[in-house]
């Protein structure tokens, strides 16, 4: 029997499925960054995990994943990266991304029912 919770998390999939393809659709992305505080963001998570893409999660600080997987990546050259994120860690990253030479290529803004919206991005 399907409970409560697993339907109401399908409709959280359902509702980001929009943005898969947009931030997903590149098969050679180093990263796929979601914000652990957000259900549709764990679930984006989740969906890129199940694609194959090396995944990584944070709660909100994007700090550790810059200094820890970021940094010394895009010392050696720009490697393309995406996310579903609030604005912060977008903001953020599309300034530390200039050092490498790349922008945000692709953002949408997602509907949201808290407080703070979420993004889908593609840095590269």
């Amino acid at each position: 029997m399907i409970s409560r919770r697993e339907v109401l998390q399908g409709g959280v999939l359902i509702a980001s499925v929009p943005l898969i393809p947009t931030a997903l659709a590149d098969p050679s992305l180093y990263r796929v960054l979601f914000d652990q505080r957000f259900a549709a963001s764990r679930e984006f998570g989740a969906h890129a995990q199940w694609q194959g893409h090396t995944v990584r999660g944070f709660n909100g600080d994007i700090t550790n994943v810059w200094f820890e997987e970021l940094r010394p990546k895009w010392r050696q050259g720009p490697a393309a990266i995406a996310g579903l994120t609030a604005h912060g860690a977008l903001f953020c990253l599309e300034r530390l991304a200039w050092d490498a030479g790349m922008r945000v290529r692709k953002s949408e803004e997602l509907p949201s029912d808290s407080h703070e919206s979420l993004y889908s991005w593609v840095i590269a």
